[in-house]
Order: C-alpha cells, then structure tokens, then sequence
C-alpha cells in the first residue's frame, strides 16, 4: 500500500508538474497570438491611412494640374491676342515701308527685317508654351515676356 501511495504521489506530482507547465505555455501562446493580432490591426490601420493619404494627395496634384493648365491657357490666350494686335501693326509697317520715301524708307528697310525675325522667334517659342511644365513654367514665362516686351519696343521704334 505504501507501494501504492508512493507511486500515486508520485503521478499525482508529475501530474501538477504537467498542468502547471501547460497553463503558463497556453497564456504565453495566448498573449503572442493577441500581440501578432494587435500588430495586424495596427498595419492595416496604417495602410489604410496610407492610402487614404495617397487619395488626398491624387487629389491635390490633379486639382493643382487644372489649375496650372488654366493659368497656361489663360497667358497663351491673352498673349495670342496681343500677338494679334502686334501683327496687324507689322503688316501696316511693310505696308508703309512700300510707299515710303527717303529716310522713312531707309529706317523701314533697317528696322523691318530684325522685326520679321523677333517675330518668327518668338512665334516658335509661343508655341512651346503649350508643352511647359509646371516646373518650367515660370522660366518659359519669363522669356516668353522678355521676348515679347523687345518684338512690342521694335515694332513701338520702327513706327
């Protein structure tokens, strides 16, 4: 009987030993199993505010393209109607340098040929106005007005 109670403490022992090792791994997978959802939750949380902000940023860029392509489309519009303007006035000079006499003749026939070449370059740069990027922009801009103030004086001089 001792036999027998020595051999029952003994698996009575082992037995605890088992369940007290398994209750502590079995928290342990439990906490590392709630820990991996946690840290999903939080990624997809993240990648959901990721794209959320990428949307918004889609947006601001395509608005802020309209707006651009406004913007060229407006300078291209107002400088095209000028450039109109300035067309007619050149055409009244070759006119004038064709029955002019004397000294008007002679500055018509100086002045006329550096207009009808600030003129052509400037007509091929207007026209690259329409391929400018936002980036270019502003350079393009500046020497487009360059431009045009110099071919707006010669013609303003040769009158």
């Amino acid at each position: 009987m001792i036999r027998y109670a020595g051999t029952f403490a003994l698996a009575a022992a082992l037995l605890t030993n088992v369940v007290a090792c398994d209750k502590p791994g079995v928290e342990e997978q439990q906490k590392e199993q709630k820990a991996a959802q946690d840290n999903a939750d939080q990624q997809n949380r993240a990648a959901r505010e990721s794209a959320s902000a990428q949307a918004d940023m889609n947006q601001k860029v395509a608005t802020a393209q309209v707006d651009f392509d406004k913007t060229r489309e407006s300078y291209r519009h107002d400088r095209q109607s000028d450039l109109d303007d300035l067309d007619a006035k050149i055409a009244k000079l070759e006119a004038n340098q064709k029955t002019a006499t004397g000294k008007a003749k002679a500055d018509l026939d100086a002045k006329i040929p550096s207009i009808r070449a600030q003129r052509a370059s400037f007509g091929a740069d207007f026209r690259s106005i329409q391929t400018s990027t936002a980036s270019t922009w502003d350079d393009s801009k500046a020497r487009l007005d360059k431009e045009w103030e110099g071919l707006k004086n010669a013609v303003s001089d040769a009158s």
